[in-house]
């Protein structure tokens, strides 16, 4: 029976010790390497038992999912305010809530943050190169070694990066070294080549983060019209092309969202004034923000959207931002929106975004971010039965899941989502 895969953004919560270390508030101490081995092989495990196909490492050791790609390039040695975003700056009672918080934007005005700006050659650094390796060879030799991951293949693990515009958003141009914004994004492009072809080389699938594509809109390029931003976009998409010229597009996907915060979103830009430039992209896999109240209606941008044959939906079908667990039911009617769309082959299920997409900064405690990643699995499996004709009254639940419920059979229990398929076709008789 055909399987939906389920998988998810990236960022999974950190182990509260090891927070202060990763944001470099304390420190690292002499273990610091075997800590992270063993925090990584504890979420590996923790994904498979869950149920999750294509997993990684949390993104354990950054700070946040961009500031570790830029430290390894040169040309960073100003400063600047951060951007903010329009909806916020909209919505200052909201805003007032964020006060004193600092990551990559600004989210309320009284809270000033500052972020490494350009200002000399960009270039990808021998110590960042070091760097990028150390952290390859940590999630594979653990993946490789972990008793659970016997029989995955290399690529069922993924490494996730910025694009060359997701870098531009949060850490700008000062216009002293590069004069024009496309020069200093070709310089980003060629610069992360090097990151994206090492990733992919080692024979990890690579995931290039863009919300440059969609919160880009409402923040870096807030001042720009829908057209105006259309073009930023193509080109963004062009330069992140060319630096992933030499990877097979089956080996890499990209990752699109309106920004992980959570806001009105009342400014983000429709999903169908940029869809048909993100479906330019090379990577194969496209991941999309799409279940949240600002998007979860944007699957029907597919009825006229046409997506290229080659092409993977990876809709987001888990709010990463509330503690609401999504029923399976949910789940499966959100994947087959998409499905009756684009066929069952072309869909993947994924979260809306990351789970802690900066270290610390966690809407969902951890205990429930597995509670809703055992609800996706369940929930996918009901969609994979019922887009091939199966009864929706038989239902796949996980074994302790408070959402289980009575079928003809009893409960169908079980601990991951090769289990999940087979009974699902046994409950069908097939």
């Amino acid at each position: 029976m055909a399987r939906i895969l389920c998988t998810h953004v990236g960022s999974l919560p950190r182990p509260a010790a090891m927070v202060p270390i990763v944001r470099g508030d304390e420190p690292e101490p002499a273990d610091w390497e075997s800590q992270l081995r063993s925090a990584t092989s504890d979420l590996l495990g923790k994904q498979i038992d869950a149920g999750l196909d294509v997993i990684n490492d949390g993104e354990l050791s950054r700070r946040d999912y961009v500031t570790a790609a830029r430290q390894r390039l040169s040309g960073f040695g100003t400063k600047a305010k951060s951007v903010s975003a329009s909806d916020l700056e909209e919505s200052p009672e909201f805003a007032a809530r964020f006060k004193g918080r600092k990551g990559l934007l600004t989210l309320e005005k009284e809270t000033l943050i500052e972020n490494p700006a350009c200002d000399g050659e960009v270039t990808y650094t021998g110590d960042g190169l070091k760097s990028l390796e150390s952290e390859i060879e940590r999630v594979i030799a653990v993946f490789r070694g972990h008793a659970k991951c016997n029989g995955r293949e290399t690529d069922s693990c993924f490494f996730s990066s910025p694009s060359p515009g997701t870098i531009m958003t949060f850490f700008p141009n000062s216009g002293s070294y590069y004069k024009t914004h496309e020069e200093y994004i070709r310089a980003l492009g060629k610069a992360m080549k090097t990151e994206y072809e090492r990733i992919a080389a080692s024979g990890l699938m690579l995931q290039v983060d863009c919300p440059d594509l969609a919160m880009g809109r409402h923040t870096a390029f807030k001042h720009q019209t829908t057209e105006e931003f259309r073009d930023t976009a193509a080109l963004h998409v062009k330069v992140m092309n060319e630096a992933l010229e030499n990877i097979p597009a089956d080996k890499c996907r990209i990752h699109v969202c309106w920004g992980n915060y959570p806001g009105p979103h009342d400014c983000d830009v429709p999903l169908k004034d940029v869809a048909d430039i993100i479906l330019t992209a090379k990577p194969r896999f496209i991941s999309l923000e799409a279940c949240n109240p600002g998007h979860a209606h944007e699957w029907e941008v597919f009825q006229t959207t046409k997506m290229p044959e080659d092409k993977v939906l990876l809709p987001g079908v888990l709010d990463t931002t509330t503690c609401h667990i999504e029923h399976p039911r949910l789940v499966a009617q959100r994947l087959l929106n998409y499905v009756r769309l684009v066929g069952i082959e072309r869909v993947q299920a994924c979260t809306d975004c990351g789970f802690s997409t900066a270290a610390g900064a966690v809407n969902v405690p951890e205990e429930l971010v597995w509670k809703k990643m055992r609800s996706m699995v369940e929930g996918a499996a009901i969609a994979a039965r019922e887009a091939v004709g199966g009864s929706p009254s038989k239902r796949i639940f996980f074994e302790g899941s408070c959402l289980e419920q009575k079928c003809s059979g009893g409960y169908a229990q079980s601990k991951n989502a090769e289990e999940v398929a087979a009974k699902s076709e046994k409950a069908k008789g097939l």
